[in-house]
């Protein structure tokens, strides 16, 4: 090997190495999307595009057997299913939506993102996949999406999965509305770098690891929206449309497993128990040193409690 051979072959690492860098501190988006790529890549999940009553609707899917469409929750998308559906995909059919306003998906011109109107939504995008029975699962305000479509499309359903779902009326008031009522600021919604901090040790018990770079995208994101956020959780709290989520599921024989955190500070863990003793065929699963978010702070144990669940009601293969 000739000393300029030697020379390239020493230096290739090192100016892909700087390239690296160059790319996560100088363009942070561009890393948050090939780190996002290949977190939904490692669970076996691809985004795929859709319109639906004239709105464009970004999902991710992944994966074979009956569909489990998989529902956000406020200030959230699609990617907040990822690493819960990596061990879920060798068993269903794993669709999860951006609802329109959140994400990618475009906003309502209409400006109505009340559950019953979320409700009818993802109705009509499952319709749109051609899917006519199902799995529907949902975290806080997506939770409370699913369960309006369960009350109004029971026959849709072969099972519910409710992770700390919104709507629970009768509960104990949680830390974020004794806030609100207080008339401190919401803790969900970030304008600014410190709110943002906030927000994560707001919603997790342990924050996940995020990447430096990564996390100052994911906070420009968050302040850009603060905005509509604002106007999405003002129609949710006001809304007099939507009846409470016990009202809905009352007496409701879909078999639904409810999942709650027991550190969650946005929603108070009490919906659990108030929920299970009026649906025949539900359980909840409370667990300890999480928050609001199971599926992301623990995700393999969430899907593990999911699958436990569905084995004890269909026993074999599905």
């Amino acid at each position: 090997m000739t000393n300029k051979m030697k020379k390239i072959f020493i230096l290739a690492p090192l100016i892909i190495l700087l390239c690296l860098f160059g790319v996560y501190f100088l363009f942070p988006g561009v890393m948050f999307d090939l780190l996002k790529t290949a977190e939904r890549s490692a669970a076996g999940l691809k985004q795929h595009s859709i319109y639906v009553k004239g709105l464009r609707i970004e999902y991710l899917e992944g994966g074979k057997g009956d569909a489990l469409v998989l529902i956000h929750g406020f200030g959230a998308n699609k990617d907040n299913w990822t690493r819960f559906g990596k061990h879920l995909t060798s068993h269903f059919r794993v669709i999860a939506p951006d609802l329109p306003g959140f994400g990618e998906s475009s906003p309502d011109p209409d400006g109505d993102y009340t559950i019953r109107v979320q409700a009818e939504r993802i109705k009509a995008f499952i319709r749109a996949l051609g899917i006519k029975s199902l799995h529907l699962g949902g975290n806080s305000m997506g939770g409370n999406i699913a369960g309006a479509y369960a009350s109004r499309y029971p026959k849709d359903l072969k099972s519910l999965l409710l992770i700390a779902p919104g709507g629970v009326v009768s509960s104990e008031p949680s830390e974020m509305f004794r806030r609100l009522k207080d008339g401190k600021p919401n803790p969900l919604v970030a304008e600014s770098i410190e709110d943002y901090e906030r927000l994560l040790d707001f919603v997790f018990v342990k924050r996940p690891f995020i990447p430096r770079a990564i996390k100052k995208h994911l906070i420009q994101e968050a302040i850009e929206h603060q905005s509509l956020n604002r106007k999405i959780f003002k129609q949710l709290r006001s809304s007099v449309d939507d009846p409470p989520l016990e009202a809905m599921l009352k007496g409701l024989p879909i078999p639904t497993l409810i999942v709650w955190g027991e550190q969650d500070r946005v929603l108070h863990v009490s919906g659990a128990k108030i929920l299970e003793a009026i649906m025949p065929n539900a359980k909840a699963e409370v667990m300890d040193a999480v928050g609001h978010l199971p599926m992301i702070e623990k995700p393999e144990e969430t899907a593990a409690l999911y699958l436990n669940f569905l084995e004890q009601r269909e026993p074999g293969p599905r």
